[in-house]
C-alpha cells in the first residue's frame, strides 16, 4: 500500500464513528492483512535484522532465513465500555472504524519445512528508546533455533516506525499507524497504537491462513503465541482481556495458543493513547480469565513495583496463569541479539546509552535460562498437559533476595546479583536507566574459601544445583548440557 494511496483512504475511512458497544460475548471473525515481502540487498535491509544487531546471529549457519515483510489491513480502535461483560471479556465500543494501517513483520524460520517445532512466537516490538528492540528474542534465540521455533518481529508503535522511516525512507515509507484523535489529546511519542489490538489479531490470522502471502503457508503452524518485553509487554494483557474472547478464527478458536508478558511491572497497556487512566482496582488492570496459558515475567527491578497487581497461580481450565519472578534478573537486558548496533541506530539519528552510564560492573546473569524453562513450561502445558511449576514470590531485603525464579548461579554464587545499579552522573534519565540494569560485586577468593573450600567443591555443588534446575523443570536439559560443558577454568582459583 503506497503512501499516497494511505493519504487518499485515510480522510474518508478513519473518521470517528458514533460509538456502538461490543459485548463481551460478542464474536468476529478475524480478517487476514495484505503481506508483501521487501527485497533485501547490502544498500536495502531491515533495521534489526538478525546479523546486524550488538550480538549478530548467523541465522544461515542454523538453517533458518529471514524476510522482511509490509503488511497492510483495517483496524478498529476502542474504547472502555460499561463493565457488564460475560466472564473473560472486557466490555469495549467501536471508537474509530476500519482505520487503514501499514506496518512490517520481521521473520525468522526454519529453511527445511521438516525443521519446524510446530511453534510460532509472535513478538511485539518495544519502541521504549524509540528504536525497536526485540529483547525475546535477544534472551531465548538459541533455543528458539534449537528447537525450530518461528520467531515473528511486529512494529505497533508510531515512534518506532518515525525512527524506521529515518532510517530508510524508501523502504519504510509506506509504514503509517494513524488513528484519529480526539480534540487536545496529546499522545506519547512511545505509544503503541490504539490499531494494535486489531493489527496483532490479524497478523495471527495471517500467520495461520492459507493465503499465498503468508510467509508460513508451507509450516502449518500448530501453537501461535503472543508475547512482549518491557514497553510491549502491558499490550500483551490488555489485548488478551479486549481481544481474546472477541474475535476468533474460522473454527471458533483463539487466534494465539497462549500469552507471554515479561519485563516490567505487570502493568496493562492503555486502550488507546488517550484514554483515561483506569482506577488502581480496575479489573482490566490485571489479567481476566481466557482458556489459554498467560504468563507474567517480573524481572527483580521491577518485583517491588510490580507488588500491588500480583495474582495468584491458577490451574483453572478457563484461567492457566502463572506469576514469575526471577532473582538477580534486571530489565534491562543482557540481551544484545535483541539491540540494533549502533550504526544503524546513529543513521537513525538516535543513540545507544553509554556503556558507561551506571556506575557498578553490569550483571552478566544468563537470565534467558529462565525464560528458556519458561517457554519450555508453555509448551509441556499445551502439547503434554503438564501443569507449569509455580515458584515462591521473591523477596529483596538491603540488596539480597530470597525466593523467585533462582537460577544455578545465584543458588551456588561467585558473586552478588541484583537487578538495580546506581547512575554515574546526575538526571532523571540516567537514573531511571540505571535502575533497570542490572548489576553485580564478584565475590574475592577469602569469601569463595569460606563458602566453599576449594573450586572443586563449588563444581560439585553448582552441578547438583544445575541438575535440581532440570529436576524442577526450571533449566532445560540443552542448558543445563552446556553450563557443565564450560571449562573449569572460566571459574576463579581460590
Amino acid at each position: 500500500m503506497t503512501r499516497a494511496y494511505m493519504t487518499l483512504i485515510t480522510p474518508l475511512l478513519a473518521t470517528f464513528v458514533a460509538i456502538a458497544p461490543v459485548r463481551g460475548a460478542d464474536v468476529e471473525l478475524v480478517p487476514t492483512p495484505r503481506a508483501r515481502v521487501l527485497a533485501v540487498s547490502a544498500t536495502n535491509r531491515p533495521l534489526l535484522a538478525a546479523n546486524r544487531t550488538q550480538q549478530s546471529v548467523d541465522l544461515a549457519a542454523r538453517g533458518y532465513t529471514e524476510a522482511e515483510l509490509l503488511v497492510s489491513g483495517y483496524a478498529n480502535t476502542y474504547e472502555w465500555a460499561p463493565s457488564n461483560a460475560a466472564r473473560g471479556a472486557a466490555a469495549v465500543a467501536v471508537r474509530s472504524a476500519a482505520v487503514p494501517y501499514a506496518t512490517r513483520l520481521l521473520v525468522r524460520r526454519p529453511i527445511a519445512a521438516g525443521s519446524f517445532s510446530g511453534r510460532v512466537i509472535v513478538e511485539l516490538l518495544d519502541a521504549s528508546q524509540q528504536y525497536e528492540s526485540a529483547a525475546l528474542w535477544g534472551l531465548s534465540h538459541d533455543y528458539f533455533l534449537r528447537r525450530g521455533d518461528v520467531w515473528v518481529g511486529v512494529t505497533v508503535s508510531t515512534a518506532a516506525i518515525a525512527t524506521l522511516q529515518k532510517f530508510d525512507a524508501v523502504r519504510y515509507g509506506a509504514l503509517a499507524l494513524v488513528e484519529p484523535q480526539a480534540q487536545g489529546c496529546q499522545v506519547s511519542q512511545d505509544s503503541a497504537s490504539g490499531l494494535v489490538w486489531d493489527l496483532a489479531a490479524q497478523v495471527g490470522a495471517l500467520l495461520r491462513s492459507s493465503s499465498k502471502e503468508n510467509p508460513l503457508l508451507d509450516l502449518n503452524p500448530q501453537r501461535v503465541w503472543v508475547a512482549g518485553y518491557a514497553g510491549a509487554s502491558g499490550l500483551i494483557t490488555t489485548f488478551a482481556n479486549v481481544v481474546h474472547q472477541r474475535m476468533r478464527m474460522g473454527d471458533s478458536g483463539p487466534v494465539f495458543n497462549g500469552y507471554f508478558s515479561a519485563g516490567n511491572a505487570g502493568v496493562a497497556a492503555a486502550i488507546h493513547p488517550c484514554a483515561a487512566p483506569l482506577p488502581a482496582t480496575d479489573s482490566r488492570l490485571t489479567v481476566l480469565p481466557r482458556e489459554v496459558p498467560f504468563v507474567t515475567i517480573v524481572s527483580e527491578s521491577d518485583a517491588e513495583q510490580a507488588a500491588p497487581r500480583h495474582r495468584a497461580d491458577s490451574d483453572a481450565p478457563d484461567d492457566v496463569f502463572r506469576w514469575y519472578e526471577i532473582a538477580g534478573a534486571a530489565r534491562a537486558g543482557p540481551f544484545g541479539a535483541g539491540l540494533p548496533e549502533s550504526g544503524d541506530v546513529a543513521i537513525a539519528g538516535l543513540t545507544l546509552p553509554a556503556a558507561d552510564l551506571c556506575r557498578e560492573p553490569l550483571s552478566d546473569l544468563p537470565q534467558g535460562l529462565a525464560y528458556n524453562a519458561i517457554w519450555q513450561q508453555l509448551d509441556d502445558w499445551q502439547v503434554r498437559k503438564l501443569p507449569m511449576v509455580s515458584v515462591p514470590r521473591l523477596e529483596v531485603n538491603a540488596g539480597a533476595s530470597q525466593g523467585g525464579w533462582r537460577l544455578p548461579q545465584l543458588v551456588v554464587p561467585l558473586a552478588r546479583y541484583v537487578g538495580r545499579n546506581v547512575a554515574q552522573q546526575a538526571g532523571d534519565a540516567a537514573r531511571l536507566a540505571c535502575e533497570s540494569t542490572g548489576a553485580m560485586e564478584r565475590f574475592e577468593a577469602a569469601r569463595l574459601k569460606t563458602l566453599y573450600r576449594d573450586r572443586g567443591e563449588y563444581l560439585r555443588r553448582y552441578h547438583t544445583a544445575i541438575d535440581l534446575a532440570v529436576q524442577n523443570r526450571q533449566l532445560v536439559k540443552e542448558d543445563a548440557q552446556m553450563l557443565k560443558a564450560q571449562p573449569a577454568r572460566t571459574f576463579p582459583a581460590f
